[in-house]
């Protein structure tokens, strides 16, 4: 399948959240290479792992994911970044935008939903 060389990175804090995106992904042939539940364990993982893709929360406990978001792309330039949110704040979805993420999967979301906005921005890296 296309998608093998594809390595993603989950950071979110609700454990249903990361099994149904990693269902849905893995079964779609990407490579779910980490997990995280907040920001700071997020961006040491990130660093780590070098992912082609991170998906992530924006509400979070100790860091939010729109706190660790301009380190994530200062540090991992190449890396894009889906944000991943049950929130519909216009100023939070703004500021996002703002940081440079490559798109947004709403919650609650459905398994095309993710499988159309991973696959789009997947289909532009380069390996």
């Amino acid at each position: 399948m296309l998608n093998k060389n594809i390595s993603i990175l989950l950071i979110d804090d609700n454990d249903i959240t990361r099994e149904v995106l990693r269902v849905v992904l893995r079964n779609e042939g990407y490579t779910v290479a980490g997990e995280a539940t907040d920001g700071g364990s997020g961006l040491d993982l990130a660093l780590k792992l070098r992912p082609d893709v991170i998906m992530l929360d924006v509400v979070m406990p100790k860091v939010s994911g729109l706190d660790v978001l301009p380190k994530i792309k200062d540090m991992l330039p190449d890396t894009r970044i889906l944000l991943v949110t049950g929130s519909h704040d216009k100023e939070i979805l703004s500021e996002a935008v703002k940081s440079g993420i490559h798109g947004i999967i709403l919650k609650p979301f459905n398994a095309q939903k993710i499988i159309d906005t991973v696959a789009g921005v997947a289909a532009k890296i380069k390996k």
